[in-house]
């Protein structure tokens, strides 16, 4: 019978990292900030030097991922006098997953999230509605982001949520209110909620069911 070997160190296979992001996974840094840009907002389209400077990205970099999605069909060009411009190309098969994906992550999600996250342990839930949700937004709609939640500092949001207006290049209407307003609204069938509880909506903190509590 061999004798076990004494003293064996077995290494610890687990990650004592900080834990990966999800758009971090699947994108890297440029491919975040050109797709958050051109698909965060598939109704316009965006000249090159635009981006870069938008993205604060070397144009190197930046022209070759561009390069890529237009080889894929992910994004059309099209040239205006002397610009080449760039938009979300909705004939992709993939334009409808592909948004989806990006308005969950960089596009929108991910600048909201980043912003309430140092109050979400207040926050019974946060989503956004109106037409970004709905998917028939403009280059001049705002987001609209509703959060419930007690004991919030909405100055501190206020500046937060600008932050993330800067990455999102898009203007945030927030809308505040506090559980018990919430729940008074439901269940007096308020039409403004009655309204906003049947459209579809992008969850930032908390889910569908965090509403019925």
């Amino acid at each position: 019978m061999t004798k076990p070997i004494l003293g064996c160190i077995i290494p610890n296979m687990g990650t004592t990292g900080t834990p990966i992001t999800l758009s971090s996974a699947l994108f890297s840094n440029v491919q975040q900030r050109v797709l958050g840009l051109i698909f965060g907002q598939p109704s316009r389209s965006f000249y090159t030097s635009e981006i870069v400077r938008t993205v604060n990205s070397g144009t190197g970099a930046v022209e070759r991922e561009l390069r890529r999605l237009q080889d894929s069909g992910l994004v059309s060009v099209q040239w205006i006098g002397n610009q080449k411009h760039y938009r979300a190309n909705p004939e992709s098969p993939v334009f409808s997953e592909l948004k989806g994906l990006v308005l969950k992550t960089v596009g929108l999600a991910g600048p909201l999230e980043e912003a309430l996250r140092p109050d979400a342990d207040k926050i019974q839930a946060a989503f956004v509605f109106g037409s970004v949700a709905k998917g028939s937004d403009t280059a001049a709609s705002d987001i609209d982001l509703m959060v419930i939640g007690d004991d919030l500092d909405y100055s501190d949001l206020y500046t937060a949520l600008q932050g993330a207006e800067s990455k999102l290049h898009r203007k945030v209407n927030p809308l505040f209110l506090k559980r018990e307003d919430w729940r008074r609204k439901v269940s007096r069938k308020d039409s403004f909620v009655q309204r906003i509880s049947a459209q579809p909506k992008v969850f930032i903190v908390g889910s569908e069911r965090a509403l019925q509590t």
